[in-house]
């Protein structure tokens, strides 16, 4: 595997506070980036995405015009000239658990803690884009509301989904968030301490979820619980 090189990645920085922005901008030029671009919002972000190839995004959420979970969706979504699987990190605080309920669903590829340091950026950000280019919850985005106050909510199954002959379910009594496996299905929800609802219950997890959980695991509320495992057969059409 070759070395991790600053110098082959270029970094968009979206953050509408002029001090913040720079602040960051100077630690990673110090860290030996030297291909960043930036904005002062989500719609000044867009234009950059029009002209320049953007392997990361760092985001921060409060922004006039259009906010970091606005960008953050429309990227996923495909409505930008970024990749829909561009690397976004989003800046954020640890009690502010509604956005970070919303950004897992919309699998940012990591979270970036206030007050950022040289030392946080650079782990993440090598986090970030090491992390496999593909999205498992495509069918969710469009439940997640950029609104400041809101829930994220789980779709209605799809009308054209298979369907199911059988299916052989498995129990699992969780006593640590590192016995998570793919494809489970939480049984309750994944709560903050200060309360918030991190993940509800019945999202069945994925590798780029179970690395987010890890990543808060300072925050999360550390309690046994249980998670299932179903083995599908589908049934054949005749």
């Amino acid at each position: 595997m070759n070395p991790f090189n600053p110098r082959d990645y270029t970094i968009l920085i979206v953050e509408d506070h002029k001090f913040s922005r720079r602040a960051l901008i100077n630690m990673l030029v110090r860290a030996g980036y030297e291909n960043l671009l930036s904005a002062q919002n989500g719609e000044e972000a867009l234009s950059k995405l029009d002209h320049h190839k953007v392997d990361l995004i760092i985001t921060d959420i409060n922004m006039p015009k259009i906010n970091g979970l606005e960008l953050i969706k429309l990227v996923r979504e495909g409505k930008s000239a970024a990749a829909d699987v561009t690397s976004i990190i989003a800046v954020t605080t640890l009690s502010d658990t509604v956005t970070i309920a919303a950004c897992m669903t919309l699998e940012i590829d990591a979270f970036l803690v206030k007050p950022v340091t040289v030392q946080n950026a650079q782990e993440q950000i090598k986090s970030a884009v090491s992390e496999p280019k593909r999205l498992y919850q495509k069918h969710l985005y469009g439940t997640v509301s950029t609104e400041v106050n809101f829930e994220v909510s789980i779709t209605d199954p799809e009308p054209n989904a298979p369907r199911i002959r059988e299916v052989s379910s498995h129990v699992f009594k969780i006593e640590n968030l590192s016995e998570l496996k793919e494809d489970m299905i939480v049984l309750e929800n994944i709560c903050a301490k200060t309360g918030g609802c991190l993940l509800k219950a019945g999202t069945k997890l994925n590798a780029k979820l179970i690395r987010r959980l890890s990543e808060l695991s300072t925050i999360i509320e550390v309690h046994s619980f249980y998670a299932r495992l179903d083995e599908t057969q589908l049934a054949h059409e005749n």
